[in-house]
């Protein structure tokens, strides 16, 4: 297998580390951006948090469900976060490669904002993604 990642593979475990060195692993969908890969996700998640404290991650091919195969390369990477039209330009990139399963997945997040909104429960957070660069 190689030591390299290409927007052909659908998902990766993007491992993100706790304050005491605890391995966190998450399967995200990911697009190809130039020399980085683009994540869309929620602001006030953990992998954000864990990423604001130590931009070191690694990832590996996975399965929709996180599963990595055995022979699948751990991949060094550097992680950053981006909000913006840094964070618009990653979810366009996500929306053109994952199509219509991305079409449907954000008519759920879009009805279940609303939902928040309904609730009172609206934290105006701004829209933030994740950007990561592989390493030697």
């Amino acid at each position: 297998m190689s030591n390299s990642l290409s927007n052909r593979e659908k998902y990766v475990s993007l491992v993100t580390f706790r304050r005491d060195g605890t391995a966190v692993p998450t399967p995200v969908w990911f697009a190809a951006m130039g020399d980085e890969f683009g994540v869309i996700t929620e602001t006030n998640v953990g992998k954000v948090k864990r990423i604001r404290n130590n931009s070191r991650v690694t990832v590996q091919v996975c399965d929709m469900s996180g599963k990595v195969s055995s022979d699948a390369p751990v991949l060094s990477a550097t992680a950053r976060l981006v909000t913006g039209e840094d964070a618009v330009r990653v979810r366009k990139a996500v929306g053109k490669k994952y199509g219509s399963v991305y079409v449907a997945f954000s008519v759920y997040w879009q009805l279940s904002t609303l939902w928040e909104k309904i609730r009172g429960r609206d934290k105006h957070d701004p829209e933030t993604a994740i950007l990561f660069r592989l390493t030697a």
